[in-house]
C-alpha cells in the first residue's frame, strides 16, 4: 500500500513536469512597443513640421524675389515716366507766358475804383518792374504782359501710380482687357490655415503688376555747383563768391570749433580751398583770393596732399571733377557735421555754364541768390541782418502768385533793388544773359520708390535736358 502511494506521486510529479506552462512576464518588458511608437510619432511630427517651415520660407523667398523684381521695375517706369514729363518741361521753358502781377497792375492803373476797392491804389505789387524798366505797364515795347519764366510742369505734376491708376489698362490670364479693380477690393491671401502668410494684403494695381511707385523731383540747379570751382575766372569767382558768404556765416561757426574724426580742425575757407584742389589738375596747394579782384584761387607752394597724410588711410587728390556727390565726403576738412548741414545745397551734375536758379523754395538758396546779385563793390550791411534777409525772402515769395508759376529774373533783380540792395551793374547791363542766377534748369533729379508687397526698392537718378528724354548723368538703386 505503501508503495502504491509512492508511485502515485511519482506519476503526479511526472504530469506536472511534463505539463505545458505559461512563460512568466519580466517587470522591465512592460509599454517598451507602445515606447517605440510614441517616439516613432514624434520624430515624424518633427520631420513634418521642419518640413513645413522649410516650405514656408521658400515660399516666403519666392514671393519676395517676384515683389523685389516688380518693386525693381516699377521704380524704373518711374524714371521713365519722369524723364518724358521733364522733356514737355523744356518745351515748355521756350514758351513766354501771361505776367499775372503786370497785368494786374495795369488793371489797378486803368480803373483807380477797382484799385480803391481792393486797397492798392497807388501801390507797387511785389514783383512788378517800377516804371521805365521795359516790361512795365505803359511800356509798349517788349510786350510787356509777357514774362519770360515758365510753367513748372514738374512741381504740378505728381509722377505716381495713382495718377496712372486709370490710363494703364489691366490684363488678365488670358490676355485680354480686365476691369480695373480698387485697392480696396483686390486682396491677396497665401493661405487661410497660416497666420503668417494667411493676412490679407491690400495694394494698388499699376496695369497687370501688384504694386505702386511714388516719385520726388527735385531742380538740381537751385544748388550750389562745385564742379564750377574750377572754371573759368569769371565762372569760378561766382560759386566762390557764393560758398565764402555762406560757410562764414555765424550760423554754420559750430561746424568748424571742434576737431573732427581725425583730429583735424579746419576754417570754412580751407574746406572751399580743399574742394578747388580735388579737382584741379595741378598738385600744388591753394589759396583763395578774397579782394574781389582777379583769380579767387591762387595756386601756392604747399603740397595740395599734404593734409590727407594725417588720415589713417593716406589717398592723394582726384584732380578731375566730382562724379557723385558723395565724392565730397573725401575732401580735406569735410566730415559728418558739414555734410549734414550742406548736402542738400551742393551739387556736382549740372553744366559748367549753369545758373543759380532763382525759384527755389529753399530759404538758404533764397539768401545765395540774394547776395548773388548785390553789387560787390557797394556791399549792404544789412545783407548780414537775418531780420533784413527774411523780409526780402518773404517779398520774392509774396511776388510768385501761383506755385506753378515761376518767376523770372527780371522780376527777381526788381524785387531786390526795390528793397535798396545795389545790385550789380553787369546784371542790370544784360539781365537775361548774366552769369549769376538764372530762372530756368536743364537738370533736375528724380528719386523714385517702388513698392510690392513688403518690398521697396529706390532708384535716384539724376537727368540732364536735351533733345531727347534727357542724359543720364548719375544713377542709384538701393
Amino acid at each position: 500500500m505503501r508503495a502504491g502511494r509512492a508511485l502515485r506521486r511519482k506519476v503526479v510529479r511526472a504530469g506536472a513536469v511534463a505539463a505545458p506552462r505559461a512563460p512568466a512576464r519580466r517587470r522591465g518588458e512592460r509599454g517598451v512597443a507602445l515606447l517605440l511608437v510614441l517616439v516613432g510619432i514624434a520624430v515624424l511630427s518633427l520631420v513634418a513640421n521642419e518640413v513645413r517651415y522649410n516650405s514656408m520660407v521658400e515660399l516666403r523667398l519666392a514671393t519676395n524675389q517676384r515683389d523685389e523684381l516688380r518693386a525693381h521695375f516699377l521704380a524704373r517706369s518711374g524714371v521713365a515716366l519722369s524723364r518724358l514729363m521733364l522733356r514737355y518741361q523744356k518745351q515748355v521753358d521756350m514758351l513766354p507766358i501771361p505776367n499775372f502781377g503786370a497785368m494786374l497792375q495795369q488793371a489797378l492803373g486803368s480803373n483807380p475804383a477797382l484799385g480803391g476797392l481792393l486797397g492798392l491804389t497807388g501801390q507797387q505789387l511785389p514783383g512788378m518792374p517800377p516804371p521805365g524798366v521795359p516790361g512795365a505797364p505803359g511800356m509798349p515795347p517788349g510786350m510787356p504782359g509777357m514774362s519770360t519764366a515758365s510753367i513748372q510742369l514738374w512741381r504740378m505734376a505728381k509722377v505716381d501710380c495713382h495718377m496712372l491708376e486709370g490710363l494703364v489698362p489691366a490684363v488678365d490670364a488670358k490676355g485680354g482687357l480686365a476691369p480695373l479693380t480698387s485697392a480696396a477690393s483686390k486682396k491677396f491671401s497665401f493661405d487661410d490655415e497660416n497666420p503668417e502668410l494667411g493676412k490679407e494684403m491690400q495694394a494698388k494695381q499699376f496695369g497687370s503688376f501688384t504694386g505702386c511707385f511714388d516719385t520726388v523731383i527735385s531742380d538740381e540747379e537751385e544748388r550750389i555747383n562745385l564742379n564750377k570751382l574750377d572754371g573759368t575766372q569769371l565762372v569760378a569767382v561766382v560759386v566762390a563768391n557764393q560758398l565764402v558768404t555762406t560757410l562764414n556765416d555765424k550760423r554754420y561757426e559750430f561746424l568748424f570749433e571742434k576737431e573732427d574724426a581725425n583730429r583735424l580742425k579746419v576754417s570754412a575757407n580751407d574746406v572751399i580751398v580743399g574742394m578747388k584742389d580735388w579737382i584741379d589738375e595741378d598738385e600744388s596747394g591753394s589759396t583763395i583770393n578774397l579782394t574781389g579782384q582777379g583769380d579767387p584761387f591762387v595756386r601756392g607752394f604747399s603740397d595740395e596732399n599734404g593734409g590727407y597724410a594725417n588720415y589713417p588711410e593716406r589717398y592723394r587728390a582726384k584732380n578731375a571733377r566730382f562724379d557723385s556727390l558723395d565724392e565730397v565726403f573725401l575732401v580735406h576738412g569735410v566730415n559728418d557735421r558739414f555734410m549734414a548741414a550742406f548736402k542738400d545745397k551742393f551739387t556736382v551734375y549740372p553744366d559748367m555754364n549753369a545758373r543759380l536758379n532763382i525759384n527755389t523754395d529753399d530759404p538758404v538758396m533764397l539768401e545765395i541768390a540774394i547776395r548773388s546779385v548785390a553789387d560787390p563793390l557797394r556791399p549792404d550791411p544789412r545783407l548780414a541782418d537775418p531780420v533784413f534777409i527774411d523780409t526780402v525772402i518773404k517779398r520774392i515769395r509774396a511776388a510768385r502768385l501761383f506755385a506753378m508759376f515761376g518767376m523770372s529774373v527780371t522780376d527777381f533783380v526788381n524785387i531786390v533793388a526795390s528793397t535798396g540792395i545795389a545790385v550789380n551793374s553787369s546784371i542790370l547791363n544784360n539781365v537775361q544773359n548774366q552769369r549769376f542766377v538764372g530762372d530756368k534748369s536743364n537738370t533736375y533729379r528724380v528719386a523714385v520708390t517702388g513698392s510690392a508687397g513688403d518690398v521697396t526698392r529706390t532708384i535716384t537718378a539724376v537727368i540732364r535736358l536735351d533733345d531727347g528724354l534727357g542724359r543720364l548723368v548719375y544713377w542709384r538703386e538701393e
